[in-house]
């Protein structure tokens, strides 16, 4: 009886289990066998009642089975698939808020009886009865179906978590959609893993991370499957912002933000997962740009590391800035001494196999040299020549002091050859800052048609002087006011006239033809400026070097007449400053075309510049005073004649110091304008009128001070400017420029 009774209970436990029922039935069998019939009439019962029981609980896990949507095939391969890791595997509908146990290893605790019931209890039971109370905060997500249920739709693949149960294990919940995830079907796969040899192992990570501190900046490792990071160490604060852990994806467009344009490609192409799958490994080098805009070079390795939940990508960022210096370093080394090879190279090439070259390249430093000798003779020929007139006539006029006409015939010719003179030293000086890259255009606004009538004045002088015929037309320029150079367009026309009229003989024609097309735009127009003369011309060979400095066509002629030739080359330097245009054609002894094209900018209306509406007469001023700051006293006796007659009082300062002294020393207004030198002892002009701009008084500030200097480079006139200047007038001082000074200001000065 004792026995049979722990046979019932057995049996009672049980409740239908297959392999206990069988064992059941043995059991009684044996009894049967061993008892009398009163208690085989009971043991039958009980293996009746045990069918039934088995019967019903078939029944009952059928009928569980065809509850949901999961069929016995895809039953056998979840258990299949979640028997290797898994020890609790649910199937959790998210609309009804149910879940059915697919695998259950130890049943979490006694409150689970069935196989299916409620899922928001099971995670009540769950936060008290599976995990220590650190981690129970974890599973609150849980009880929100709705919002789980929104993560999966927005395409979020797992939701997992770890943490410690009661017996100090380390468990892993994973969360994830089923394959067929959609509008009629919104359940997910609930399960449960040991983690705890994986702690270990991630703690073996980690430590090895701590390792590799002082070697990589990033330390990382990536689940592929769940397309999830965690940083194990990283020094990026000073690159870009991220969490230790997140997306991959996010990671990767974050990186791309920072990252050079021109490594962007690479990067995707070089650490694609196709790549790493592929080759189980991937490396690249890239830059990052720092949060202060510089950039810096790193190689970044991804890895294939195996772990007890499987592989993984471990993700190894290293700064390699020292390492490319030094790469850069050896390139260059190597760049220099392949440099120095390729010399030695060319060097055996050029003397073994080009003695011809070195024999042409012999012809052009004899010819460099003569065009040098020829120059510097032509110079000298050029400037002695002037030279010799003015010392000639000035000694013809100390002879002939008493005759008037003749003192002021010598004159005009003294005056004529230091125009000649000052034009070849100009021309000379000229191609020097064009050279140097210190011309600069300055346009303003300015009368294109004015300018074309002045350079006609000056022009028909001198033909008339050489009985040759001058025609000038501009009735086709439509616009009249532009912005240019006025200076530069003046120095391009008379340098092209000029050569017109010194090599047509005499009653030969010089004309000039001005007129207007459209421009590249609505505001520009292109002036065209066509040069004709029936003189000398060119030959073909000659125009095609025209625009070189100091050549001149050797002609009987051509000896004859006084040049550098520097002017076609200082004009095509001009040309291409303004962005314009150049052509000659020329026939010998037929005579030159000359076509010049300049763009301008037009503007409307009169002109507004101060100075061009001034004229260079000699005015009266009395009363006016002025200060001439001058430490060469031929210099000032020569600007003190130009103005003998203008009724100006005229002091006189031979240095800086000695001009600001006389002005702090004078009553407030005293001087109407002050001629200062730049290049002084004791005190430079320029200090000077920076000294006196200093000075507490009204007048000072607004007094017109002009430069009178021999430095006449664009840089001198700038430097004029900024030290409190108005003006600038370079030696060798030309009378026209002081009357014109003095009309603006003085003029001014007195509405």
């Amino acid at each position: 009886m004792i026995h049979m009774k722990s046979v019932i209970q057995k049996l009672a436990k049980v409740a239908g289990t297959n392999a206990i029922f069988i064992l059941v039935c043995i059991l009684l069998v044996t009894e049967l066998l061993s008892i009398n019939w009163y208690f085989q009439v009971v043991c039958v019962a009980l293996v009746m009642l045990c069918i039934v029981i088995l019967a019903f609980q078939k029944r009952k896990v059928y009928s569980l089975r065809n509850m949901d949507e999961i069929n016995q095939h895809q039953r056998d391969e979840m258990l299949m698939y979640f028997s290797r890791e898994y020890f609790e595997v649910y199937v959790v509908d998210l609309n009804r808020g149910s879940y059915e146990i697919v695998r259950s290893s130890e049943r979490q605790g006694d409150y689970i009886r069935n196989l299916t019931g409620d899922f928001a209890q099971l995670m009540e039971m769950a936060i008290i009865s599976w995990t220590k109370p650190p981690y129970r905060e974890r599973f609150q997500q849980l009880l929100d179906t709705e919002e789980m249920k929104r993560r999966f739709e927005s395409g979020e693949k797992k939701i997992e978590f770890i943490y410690k149960s009661y017996d100090e294990k380390w468990k892993r919940l994973e969360c994830f959609p089923v394959p067929d995830y959609g509008d009629s079907n919104k359940k997910m796969i609930f399960a449960l893993r040991d983690y705890t040899e994986e702690m270990h192992i991630r703690t073996n990570e980690v430590l090895a991370a701590e390792a590799m501190n002082d070697i990589y900046t990033l330390v990382a490792f990536r689940d592929i499957e769940a397309d999830r990071y965690d940083c194990g160490y990283h020094r990026l604060e000073n690159v870009l912002d991220f969490p230790d852990k997140g997306n991959y994806s996010d990671w990767v467009k974050l990186m791309l933000g920072s990252i050079h344009e021109k490594d962007r490609e690479k990067f995707l192409t070089e650490l694609s997962d196709e790549r790493f799958h592929r080759e189980g490994r991937a490396e690249c080098e890239y830059r990052i740009r720092d949060k202060e805009g510089e950039y810096h070079y790193y190689r970044q390795y991804n890895a294939k590391v195996n772990v007890v939940s499987g592989p993984k990508m471990v993700i190894l960022i290293r700064n390699i800035d020292e390492f490319k210096k030094h790469e850069i370093w050896k390139a260059e080394q190597l760049q220099k001494e392949l440099e120095a090879k390729a010399k030695e190279l060319e060097m055996t090439r050029l003397l073994a196999e080009k003695s011809k070259d070195l024999e042409k390249a012999l012809q052009q430093a004899e010819s460099a040299n003569n065009a040098k000798s020829k120059f510097l003779s032509t110079m000298s020929h050029d400037l002695r020549t002037p030279m010799n007139v003015i010392l000639g006539m000035a000694y013809m006029a100390k002879k002939h002091i008493e005759d008037a006409a003749e003192v002021d015939k010598c004159l005009d010719t003294i005056l004529l050859s230091s125009q000649n003179m000052l034009a070849l030293i100009n021309d000379v000086l000229d191609m020097n800052k064009i050279e140097s890259g210190v011309i600069e255009v300055r346009n303003k606004k300015e009368d294109l048609v004015k300018l074309i009538r002045d350079i006609e004045l000056l022009i028909r002088n001198r033909c008339e002087e050489n009985q040759q015929i001058f025609a000038i037309d501009c009735s086709r320029v439509t616009h009249r006011y532009v912005w240019m150079d006025k200076l530069r367009v003046r120095q391009i026309i008379i340098n092209l006239l000029s050569n017109a009229v010194k090599y047509t003989p005499a009653y030969g024609r010089i004309s000039m033809e001005v007129f207007e097309q459209t421009g590249s735009t609505e505001t520009q127009c292109d002036v065209v400026f066509i040069i004709r003369d029936n003189g000398i011309g060119m030959s073909g060979n000659f125009v095609e070097r025209v625009f070189e400095p100091f050549e001149r066509e050797n002609t009987d002629m051509a000896d004859r007449i006084e040049g550098t030739g520097l002017g076609m080359a200082i004009t095509k330097n001009l040309v291409d400053l303004m962005e314009g245009r150049i052509k000659i054609d020329s026939i010998v002894n037929v005579g030159t075309k000359i076509t010049v094209t300049l763009p301008f900018v037009i503007c409307d209306g009169e002109e507004n510049g101060a100075e061009s509406g001034e004229a260079a007469e000699q005015g009266k001023y009395p009363g006016k005073r002025i200060l001439i700051v001058e430490d060469k006293h031929i210099n000032m006796e020569i600007v003190k004649g130009f103005l003998e007659d203008s009724g100006l009082i005229i002091d006189e300062a031979a240095n800086g110091r000695e001009a600001v002294d006389k002005i702090r020393a004078s009553e407030e207004g005293t001087y109407d304008l002050v001629f200062m030198d730049i290049s002084m002892p004791v005190m430079r002009g320029d200090e000077a009128a920076m000294e006196i701009r200093k000075l507490e008084r009204e007048d000072c500030r607004r007094m017109p001070i002009i430069a009178m200097t021999a430095n006449a480079m664009e840089s001198d006139v700038r430097n004029s400017y900024r030290c409190g200047m108005n003006g600038h007038i370079s030696k060798p001082i030309e009378p026209g420029e002081v009357y014109m000074c003095l009309n603006k200001w003085l003029r001014r000065r007195q509405r």
